[in-house]
């Protein structure tokens, strides 16, 4: 091959390069959401404990891989009278093949989670992508969910939400002040009494 032959073949190929590095270099982007706008654009809210992770092709000809999980153990809050509830996340692993969506949440069996998701068909049903699920250390009356600054909201004035003092990086708030919290905004919406 020539000098001309491979300044051709580089020339070519170059398109192909830069289109495979702008795909790589994709990424996940998401508005930041308050517990009130995660309570006011969910679906369905519950407390659930994860069962079962499975992932599987979701398309007969094997182009992208989900994952279902499904929650027992179910405290409805909002939008939930069943006992189990299964939701539906793009990505996961089958046989060698491993799919990974950027952000998305991941669960694992026998974990506690408080969820916000919305009933729609996308590649995380979770209200803000992953915003929307909050997981539960410890159990009985030491439960609590550890939230961010963001998530950090104080009680309602008026149906207005108050923002607490602002503190940087995460805080560990009581499950049953946090649920409260959660019955509140929902109840603003006019979700719940």
């Amino acid at each position: 091959m020539n000098v001309v032959q491979c300044r051709r073949a580089l020339c070519a190929a170059l398109p192909l390069v830069l289109f495979a590095v702008a795909r790589v270099a994709v990424a996940t982007s998401i508005v930041e959401k308050d517990l009130d706008a995660l309570a006011a654009e969910a679906d369905r809210v519950f407390v659930g404990t994860v069962a079962v992770v499975r992932s599987q092709w979701a398309d007969s000809e094997q182009h992208s891989i989900e994952t279902l999980v499904t929650f027992t153990n179910i405290e409805p809050l909002f939008g939930v009278d069943t006992a189990e509830v299964e939701l539906r996340f793009g990505g996961g692993s089958v046989g060698d093949v491993t799919e990974m969506v950027a952000g998305m949440p991941t669960f694992t069996v026998g974990e506690r989670v408080v969820i916000f998701a919305r009933n729609q068909l996308a590649v995380s049903p979770i209200v803000g992508f992953n915003q929307g699920c909050m997981r539960i250390e410890g159990g009985g009356d030491d439960a609590s969910v550890t939230l961010t600054t963001r998530d950090r909201l104080g009680t309602l004035s008026s149906g207005r939400a108050v923002l607490a003092e602002a503190a940087s990086g995460e805080v560990a708030m009581p499950l049953r002040e946090f649920l409260a919290n959660v019955r509140q905004r929902l109840a603003v919406r006019g979700a719940i009494k």
